[in-house]
């Protein structure tokens, strides 16, 4: 079920108006579990049996982990745990890539298996071993019932494209009643219409300049190319945060935080800065689930530079099983950890700006940043690597084509430049979003006229999400 349709605001008020008159926990959890699947089997009802197995495994992998807690058969059943996690995820997604890739280095005929990947699939196991893990590292206690893992692996808000909640900041919600309240509804429905107008307004309108000339850049002159690669990361921003804010903004109707999953990226002063806004919860699942378990950064320099170049690379790895993928991975790596390696020798040679040169040098580093970043996500959108080398080459040798400036593009680069610079003068630290206080009659015709405006403007076709196919 898709968030932009008729379909999921009926199944949302049905839900509202039934939790609002649910006071039992229990009985709320249950009610959830349901809401959740009823969910995910619209999306596609195959692989409910899946998400369901899965998710009673965990359950009973972290009971064991708990009474063993302390011995080798707890660390075994976690080892045990993440294996079945992971081979599930590279089955699904890996095995046709590898399939492929091993027919042509042996000169076999072409082998392609087929899979179906499962929606979410890349979400809801990155949670199961979440919960294993603080289970065993004691950041959680194993639950006693099945409920409540089956409810955090499968709730509905996420399952699809996140963010990735850690069980250590989920579970915790569910030892209490959730109340439907005016303040969580009125802060929810903004949050909301916000990811609505990100993702229908911007992004999709955006999509149409970005896939006419990706879908033939030969054809297009280098500016053309030039203003469609800083368009999709643009699209690629308003699309995800868009899907992050909406599904933030359902949990908070239920009376779930799931945190923030962007923070202004593109004031982003260098690449890890730019993980640390950017997805936050998949560059933080990374961070405390495979940079600190590696040896994060207690075991010497070169240690150091190694499990972040490690760390990025698996990332940019879960996002796809495509060379495309990889290399975009790798490019992220090798910008970490030079960048790690440069900010260790300022440090050891004592180097730090002040004053004037301080926001002069400041700001030198976010245009840096935003610059090695608009080429990054040239093969995470090209798809292959010739269309992906072609880009490139066109992009900054290529006068002559087809001269195509999208009206949409300008407006929105203009628009995002303006919100990052008003957050960058008044040194804004987070996502900026203020909820009206919609109890004034004032705010709630502001609020009215924005969805409105949303309304008119929102391109009306393709409305798939880019990370659901993740």
């Amino acid at each position: 079920m898709n968030f932009m349709t008729l379909g999921f605001v009926l199944f949302m008020a049905v839900l509202l108006i039934v939790m609002r008159f649910c006071k039992n926990i229990r009985a709320q959890h249950i009610i959830l579990l349901i809401a959740s699947y009823v969910f995910y089997a619209l999306g596609d009802w195959r692989f409910l049996g899946m998400l369901f197995a899965i998710s009673l495994l965990m359950w009973a992998l972290g009971r064991g982990i708990s009474k063993y807690s302390g011995t080798g058969k707890a660390k075994a059943l976690l080892a045990a745990g993440v294996a079945v996690d992971l081979l599930t995820l590279g089955i699904f997604k890996y095995l046709d890539f590898f399939a492929e890739n091993f027919s042509r280095i042996f000169g076999m005929s072409h082998v392609t298996l087929k899979i179906i990947l499962p929606i979410g699939i890349s979400f809801y196991l990155f949670q199961a071993i979440s919960y294993l893990a603080d289970v065993y590292h004691k950041r959680v206690e194993a639950q006693a019932s099945p409920l409540k893992i089956l409810l955090y692996i499968g709730f509905f808000p996420q399952i699809v494209s996140g963010p990735i909640v850690k069980s250590k900041d989920f579970l915790p919600q569910l030892s209490k009643a959730h109340a439907i309240t005016r303040k969580n509804l009125s802060w929810g429905v903004q949050k909301f219409a916000v990811g609505l107008f990100k993702k229908a307004v911007i992004a999709d309108r955006l999509a149409v300049a970005v896939d006419a000339v990706f879908s033939a850049p030969a054809a297009y002159d280098s500016v053309s190319i030039t203003l469609a690669v800083i368009s999709y990361t643009l699209e690629l921003y308003c699309d995800f945060s868009g899907y992050s804010d909406m599904a933030i903004g359902v949990a908070k109707m239920l009376g779930f935080d799931l945190g923030i999953n962007f923070n202004l990226p593109f004031l982003a002063k260098n690449p890890s800065d730019f993980w640390r806004r950017w997805h936050i919860s998949l560059s933080s699942w990374f961070r405390d689930y495979v940079y600190i378990p590696l040896g994060g950064n207690r075991r010497g320099r070169l240690r150091t530079y190694f499990n972040l170049f490690v760390t990025m690379l698996l990332s940019g790895i879960w996002h796809g099983a495509s060379w495309t993928f990889i290399i975009w991975g790798v490019c992220w790596a090798v910008a970490s950890t030079l960048h790690k390696i440069f900010s260790d020798i300022r440090k050891h040679l004592k180097i730090q700006s002040k004053g004037a040169l301080s926001k002069l040098s400041g700001a030198v580093s976010i245009l840096i940043t935003f610059a090695v970043t608009v080429p990054f996500f040239v093969p995470f959108r090209a798809g292959n690597l010739s269309t992906t080398g072609v880009i490139f080459s066109r992009m900054f040798t290529s006068p002559n084509g087809i001269h195509y400036i999208s009206v949409y593009a300008v407006i929105f680069m203009v628009l995002l430049f303006a919100v990052n610079l008003i957050a960058a003068i008044f040194n804004k630290k987070d996502d900026l979003f203020r909820p009206l206080d919609l109890s004034k009659w004032r705010w709630k015709l502001v609020f009215c006229l924005f969805v409105v405006f949303t309304f008119c403007f929102a391109y009306i076709g393709n409305t798939a999400f880019i990370y659901s196919q993740f």
